[in-house]
This record gives C-alpha cells, sequence and structure tokens, in this order.
C-alpha cells in the first residue's frame, strides 16, 4: 500500500476565486409577461393630400469644381396644416413632425419632390444624389427641409451610358 500514501501526499493546487460576481441561483420565468406600446399609423390617403398641396420652395446652383460641374440646393416641404382659418390640432404640431421624421414614406415623399426641383434646377440629368432632410413644426404645420448634393451628368458621359446599353 505504499503507492496509496504517495497519492494522498501529492502537492495541492491553490484554487483563486475567480473575479467578478459569483454564482446565482436562477428564479423561475414567469408565465406571462406584458410591455405596452404605442404606435402610429399615417393615412397614406391624407398623406398624399398633404404633398400634392405643399407649399415647396427651392433654391439651388451648379458650381464649377475639379471633377465637373456640382448642382447643391435645398427645397422646403411645407405641409400645411393650417389653411383658409382651419387648423388640424395645432397643438399635435411637434408631435406631427416627430412622427414625420421617422416615416419612411413622408421622407421618400419629401425626397422625390427634392430630386425633380434639382433636375429642372439643373439644367440636366443629374448622377447619384445626395440628401439630407430635416423635419421640423412650423406655425403653419410640418417643414421638410431636404439638402441636395449631386454631379451634373457630362453629355459624354450619356452618349457612353447609350451605347452600352443592349438592343
Amino acid at each position: 500500500m505504499e503507492g496509496a500514501d504517495t497519492i494522498a501526499r501529492s502537492p495541492v493546487k491553490r484554487v483563486t476565486r475567480p473575479k467578478g460576481p459569483g454564482l446565482a441561483k436562477t428564479r423561475e420565468l414567469a408565465l406571462v409577461t406584458s410591455r405596452s406600446v404605442r404606435g402610429y399609423r399615417a393615412n397614406d390617403y391624407r398623406l398624399a393630400e398633404l404633398f400634392d398641396s405643399a407649399d415647396v420652395v427651392s433654391e439651388g446652383m451648379l458650381r464649377d469644381e475639379r471633377g465637373g460641374a456640382r448642382y447643391y440646393g435645398t427645397t422646403s416641404v411645407l405641409l400645411l396644416l393650417s389653411y383658409e382659418g382651419r387648423r388640424d390640432d395645432a397643438e399635435g404640431l411637434p408631435r406631427y413632425a416627430e412622427l414625420a421624421g421617422r416615416d419612411p414614406h413622408a421622407r421618400l415623399r419629401a425626397l422625390r419632390i427634392a430630386c425633380r426641383e434639382a433636375r429642372v434646377r439643373a439644367g440636366g440629368p443629374l448622377a447619384r444624389i445626395e440628401a439630407e432632410v430635416t423635419v421640423r413644426p412650423d406655425a403653419r404645420g410640418v417643414r421638410l427641409d431636404v439638402e441636395v448634393e449631386a454631379a451634373l451628368v457630362r453629355e459624354h458621359d450619356t452618349r457612353r451610358r447609350r451605347s452600352a446599353q443592349p438592343r
């Protein structure tokens, strides 16, 4: 039994405690949990009406730069919630502006208007348009300001594109 004696006297390794919290007992999961969420949905028909009757103001110009001409401009789209003596929930204007800023459909409509305005003012086709949309309440409704920047497509670029298209 000499072998048993040697096993009992073997050096003992010290175990260090791990840093951080120790083990904890888990609790039983609840059968049901609840959460309240407030959701909003814009009426697309009413939103389209507002954009169709919106007050649109644009300004912009071409600048000659190293890579060619670039268009820089701003388009303001004012959704009139107060007109002809009628006011649609004046207290709700900040909330409407916040919701319009989060609504991808409202932002896309404003972007399309701004791109159309930019093409008209640039006097020619534009390459990829970069835009930034800012939404804020206005005394008469909700205002969406769209900053636009794009390169003017050169004439030889359009010829090259036409010749590359399959017939």
